[in-house]
């Protein structure tokens, strides 16, 4: 990470982000101020740097304003570079768990119960990343991470019906030179290898007050807790990052960055385990036969097991150096590659003709993902290898102009401004390919399993004999144009206060098409489908601050995410049950958030607290259907739901060196009528959505050595929670609590020690459990499993040079 000044540095570290409201830690923007020559305490350093418990200094662009947490009229949490790295988080996803009404069963953030269906991604958080929407979450030298709660459809637009997510990343420094970075190495207990991560960044003045450059590069890889006792390899993860950001002071009202960012992600192996005792397993014998299609006669048996072993035991492939949860058994190791190119160009004016300030952020990129899928236990029940490959490429342009009122200081802000948001998939001749192997033995057995011959149907469309079905597409468009309004007055009351009212509103208008077709094992079929909506989506708030201490607001906002078209369904899903509710194309739905809020500065500065009550309706419910039987999912509209909550944040500095930080949330998320589409009934609780959440941290600075050092201990809590709607004893996961303890020493003015200690007694975590199959009979089919890393221990050195 890029630290402060040297002689700034060693007040930083506890108190770059201290004493939210609503947050586990706030950012801040630092006030000048000169240094005294008095050791302060963490208070008073807090205040130097303008991040103190004084919530009036506490600056966020929630609103694309700059406000304090204070004045926003919602919920907010914001969390700063300096707290992110006190905890070794370098991805966004290791903090969500800590925040109030956050669940994390994946690897997307769910907010206020909105899950919607019985699939752990349901997208209905989205984020942005300097003001550009896109879905990467590493923490690389920034500036800040903002989460809005709640509905974001006036201002963020579509996907953002649970909350919005921003991540605002550090721009170039026009006069300073700036050499930082990171370098750390981590160690999971019970996992084989080591985890790496490494970042190093420069920042260069080109021009003095007119050009710079900055640029950043991170790697992060990561041993997998799984092991495919069949293959016997260990899954892992490589990720790299390249960020770089050219900066034009052309004038000193006129602020021009452009960059271009390279990310690459490959995984090898699963992150989800197998809980299934098969009891048996699938096996056959070929017997030599000139006259038999392919030269042998397939018998088709099972093999009986001990039941209580897993699977890999069970095919008697178990190893006892790798712990019995951490062992799956597939016939292939499944594998993705994705790569983004992103170009963005950031235009900001403060001052068009004293009338308004303008800004613009637009976005070009191309990615292209690649990966294989092992289909064997779906469709041969593991008898010989079967994948599917996959090939996709997207190109996608965003615009956003926004224009806002140039006098700050007026009573009356407004903000208006257009969005257009464009996404291409281009022809894709192998978009989807399956293959088998080809050879005499599996071709026979293709024939006795399914009747059909495999290798003739791939040489007579395509030559292949090993190619089985193929999904081409031949284009696919989304487009989103929308214009949005927002404005406020601030009502002075006098001696009352101040009472501030808001009015938002956002026009949509979406088209979509898709041309597909599916040709082989599993359909012959060509179909286009295209659609349009349209529709306006509005915000309310009221807001009284009676003084700089005390708010309170109360907000009514809504939220969208947008319709389009499914893909082909395969001849194979005819008979799932759910086939019957796949539709072309499904609709947007629709989310209105009522809430109520406080946020509070007490005891003199000493304490910062934020609450919040919601309910939320949801209609028309967006949502992935898992056809059981043929392993491909469709999207539907699913109905209604409702989730009511409670939000709780607060931080407390105990002593002068000693603050304590306490997230908690209540949710109460249910389907509030019969759903045959995802198997729901009226009352049922929403799946991945956890009753409670609590963050308990505990943060102590002192002087070590004549050093700033800190050592943070916290402690995590989490309710219990469904996977699935037909609920099957499988899909429920337990509640649990874990506990990481870190600490951080300043060696110099340029270099920081830490340590990290995750899950300290070692506890034995599930954060996710779904059986893919209903019936309880079925046990061919995984009952998949996540964990939460073991104890491990990650040592981390922080460097700025200037």
């Amino acid at each position: 990470m890029k630290l402060s000044r040297p002689q700034r540095f060693k007040f930083s570290l506890l108190q770059m982000s201290l004493l939210t409201t609503l947050g586990v830690i706030p950012a801040a923007y630092a006030q000048a101020a000169e240094p005294t020559t008095d050791q302060p305490t963490e208070i008073e350093r807090a205040a130097i740097e303008g991040s103190s418990g004084d919530i009036e200094k506490i600056t966020v662009t929630a609103r694309h304003k700059a406000e304090t947490l204070l004045e926003v009229p919602m919920s907010v949490s914001a969390v700063s570079a300096a707290e992110l790295a006190d905890r070794d988080i370098t991805y966004a996803e290791d903090l969500y768990r800590t925040l109030a009404g956050a669940a994390m069963p994946g690897n997307q953030l769910i907010l206020r119960g909105l899950s919607g269906g019985n699939d752990a991604a349901p997208d209905t958080t989205s984020t942005f990343v300097d003001d550009v929407p896109f879905n990467y979450t590493n923490l690389t030298d920034i500036d800040r991470i903002e989460v809005l709660r709640g509905p974001q459809g006036t201002l963020y637009g579509s996907n953002a019906i649970g909350g919005t997510v921003r991540i605002i990343t550090k721009q170039p420094q026009l006069t300073d030179f700036e050499l930082f970075g990171s370098v750390q190495a981590g160690k999971e207990q019970h996992v084989d290898g080591t985890n790496t991560n490494y970042s190093l960044g420069v920042n260069l003045p080109l021009i003095d007050d007119k050009l710079a450059l900055r640029v950043n590069y991170n790697r992060d890889a990561q041993q997998g807790q799984m092991v495919n006792m069949y293959t016997g390899n260990q899954a892992d993860s490589h990720d790299s990052l390249i960020r770089s950001k050219l900066r034009w002071q052309a004038t000193p009202a006129l602020n021009i960055v452009a960059g271009y960012s390279h990310i690459e992600e490959k995984s090898r192996g699963t992150s989800t385990g197998d809980l299934a005792t098969p009891g048996y397993y699938y096996d056959y014998s070929a017997t030599e036969n000139p006259d038999a299609a392919y030269g042998y006669d397939i018998d088709i048996f099972t093999v009986d097991c001990d039941p209580n072993v897993n699977r890999a035991a069970c095919r008697g492939d178990a190893n006892s150096s790798v712990p019995s949860r951490f062992q799956v058994w597939q016939r292939m190791d499944s594998w993705s590659k994705d790569k983004t190119d992103l170009y963005t160009l950031n235009v900001d004016h403060d001052n068009l003709l004293d009338i308004a300030t303008l800004s613009y952020a637009g976005s070009y990129r191309q990615t292209k993902s690649d990966s294989l899928d092992d289909f064997a236990y779906l469709d041969f029940y593991n008898m010989m290898d079967d994948w599917i490959i996959n090939d996709t490429k997207e190109k996608r342009q965003t615009h956003q102009l926004r224009l806002q009122n140039y006098d700050a200081s007026s009573p009356w802000s407004w903000t208006i401004g257009a969005y257009y948001d464009k996404s291409t998939m281009p022809y894709l001749p192998h978009a989807q390919d399956e293959f088998f192997s080809g050879s005499d033995i599996d071709s026979a057995l293709f024939l006795a399993f399914y009747g059909a011959d495999g290798r003739q149907i791939g040489l007579d469309n395509w030559n292949d004999p090993t190619l089985m079905w193929n999904l081409t597409y031949y284009d696919a468009v989304s487009r989103e144009l929308a214009f949005f309004a927002d404005t406020s007055y601030l009502f002075d009351l006098g001696s009352y206060g101040n009472l501030e009212v808001n009015a938002g509103i956002r026009r949509f208008d979406l088209r979509d098409s898709t041309h597909y077709s599916q040709l082989g094992m599993w359909g012959n079929t060509d179909s286009e489908t295209t659609g349009k909506e349209s529709g306006n989506r509005y915000k309310f708030s009221v807001s009284w601050r009676p003084n700089s201490d005390l708010s309170v607001y109360g907000l009514y906002s809504e939220g969208y995410r947008p319709g389009g078209n499914n893909g082909p369904l395969p001849s194979l899903c005819n008979e799932d049950p759910n086939a019957v509710n796949r539709k072309d194309r499904y609709t947007s739905d629709q989310i209105k958030n009522y809430e109520v809020g406080v946020k509070s500065r007490l005891f003199g500065g000493k304490m910062d607290l934020a609450a919040a009550a919601y309910q939320i309706d949801w209609t028309d419910m967006k949502t992935s259907v898992y056809m059981e039987t043929c392993g491909f999912s469709f999207t539907a509209n699913g109905g209604q739901a409702r989730s009511r909550g409670l939000e709780l944040e607060s931080t407390t500095w105990l002593t002068d060196d000693l603050k304590m930080l306490l997230n908690a949330s209540y949710t109460n998320a249910e389907v509030t009528e019969d759903n045959a589409t995802i198997s729901a009934q009226k009352g049922d609780d929403m799946t991945m959505v956890p009753k409670y959440n609590g963050y308990l941290a505990l943060d102590q600075g002192m002087d070590l050595f004549n050093r700033r050092a800190n050592v943070r201990v916290d402690y995590s809590v989490y309710g219990s929670f469904k996977s699935h709607f037909n609920v099957r004893d499988e899909d429920i996961s337990p509640a649990y609590g874990y506990v990481n303890l870190s600490g951080r020493m300043e060696l110099n003015e340029n270099l920081n020690l830490s340590l990290h200690v995750n899950n300290l007694f070692d506890r034995e975590v599930t954060t996710y459990r779904r059986a893919m199959m209903r019936d309880e009979s079925d046990t061919l089919s995984p009952l998949s499993v996540r964990y939460l890393e073991g104890r491990s221990f990650t040592i981390r050195l922080d460097y700025a040079f200037y």
